[in-house]
């Protein structure tokens, strides 16, 4: 599944200067079709080159209505399904998290990177509802992930 924001041809957010802070969203209409399967996924919106992730927030309506909800959903990319959020249970009883994972944090993409929201488990009885994702990063090509060596000396 696509929205106009994850299609090759869409908006892409390019960053507000050097490590100016900037916000991706989307809000994404889910109909039963997009959360019956296991790895049903769903296109959000591209980070740009450069960015680093700084934050997440997702939200979702109840979109399993089962007494025993089961439907769990990751946030990511192509190489890592649960790289910004993973094994979320926001759309088992409308929820929000803002937990990022450990793997997201400070993570740079080197490539314009679409993300997108992975159904890990399949609702047990689902319901139309609505994701929402906002994705928080700077934008720095000469950003490095390596850690800096601590001296002693000024």
């Amino acid at each position: 599944y696509y929205t106009d924001q994850s299609r090759t041809f869409g908006t892409r957010v390019n960053g507000v200067g050097h490590r100016g802070l900037c916000v991706a969203q989307a809000i994404v209409a889910l109909t039963t079709a997009m959360i019956d399967n296991a790895n049903d996924e769903v296109g959000l919106f591209y980070l740009p080159k450069g960015a680093v992730v700084t934050g997440i927030t997702a939200m979702s309506t109840d979109i399993d209505t089962n007494g025993s909800p089961a439907v769990v959903i990751d946030i990511g990319d192509d190489s890592d399904e649960d790289r910004l959020l993973a094994a979320s249970t926001i759309g088992q009883a409308a929820t929000l998290s803002s937990a990022i994972a450990t793997t997201g944090f400070m993570y740079k993409y080197t490539a314009d990177t679409l993300i997108k929201a992975y159904i890990k488990t399949a609702a047990a009885t689902g319901a139309a509802g609505t994701l929402t994702v906002v994705v928080t990063y700077f934008v720095d090509p000469e950003f490095s992930t390596t850690a800096l060596t601590a001296t002693t000396t000024a």
